[in-house]
């Protein structure tokens, strides 16, 4: 079973690694409470735990799917479109915050999340 297991990570690394990093992500943003400013009237939307909770969800969603053997190639393609989108999504709110607010503090992030959104839609174009 152990061997099946790393079997499955070394042919899934690349999914593997995503789904680590949208965990990754969303604990940070966990622990951050205040990481979200701009615009004011959306903050306590954009820091909402909640949401914090689901994209470590959806890190460990991808991240279990990519230890077990492929069965349902649509579960697959569905979670790993949804771990892009996220990535999308937290890419234009932190673009929002260097225009809107003139903060570019936030610009390591927007790249590695571009990277992690690059590297769903490469594990999509592989399954």
């Amino acid at each position: 079973m152990l061997h099946q297991l790393s079997s499955n990570i070394n042919d899934n690394h690349d999914q593997t690694i995503a789904g680590v990093a949208i965990a990754a992500i969303g604990s940070v943003l966990l622990m951050n409470r205040n990481y979200f400013f701009w615009p004011p009237e959306w903050t306590m939307f954009m820091n909402d735990k909640r949401l914090d909770l689901a994209i470590i969800i959806l890190g460990l969603l991808i991240m279990l799917d990519s230890l077990f053997t492929k069965k349902h190639r649509g579960w697959r393609m569905f979670i790993l479109i949804v771990g892009a989108w996220t990535m999308w999504f937290l890419i234009g709110i932190q673009l929002g915050h260097a225009f809107g607010a003139g903060e570019y503090r936030m610009d390591l992030t927007v790249i590695g999340e571009t990277v992690i959104s690059i590297l769903c839609l490469y594990c999509i174009y592989q399954s």
